[in-house]
């Protein structure tokens, strides 16, 4: 374990200091951050999400809103994680 973590952190300051000698603009590091961070927390979260919708499904088809919690718990980090561009955060101006 120790030696993974090790390899890891090895890769990641390669990986940062040849980004800092490379010129390049903000949607370049967006997709790379997305493809390398954002892409695989998503597939954990989605993975996260439906384990808490099976968890609370007994709950929300007591209340009735079986469509909303699978909506919130599954399809919005699935929808970010896989119906997206590499490197949208939709937060363009």
């Amino acid at each position: 374990m120790k030696r993974a973590l090790t390899i890891i952190v090895i890769f990641l300051f390669a990986f940062t200091s040849t980004l800092s000698f490379a010129e390049t603009d903000n949607k370049d590091q967006a997709m790379i951050g997305d493809t390398f961070i954002m892409r695989p927390l998503g597939i954990v979260s989605t993975v996260i999400g439906a384990v808490v919708f099976v968890v609370a499904l007994p709950y929300s088809i007591t209340g009735g809103n079986v469509r909303e919690s699978g909506r919130t718990l599954v399809g919005a980090p699935a929808k970010f994680t896989f119906a997206r561009p590499v490197g949208d955060f939709g937060n363009d101006k």
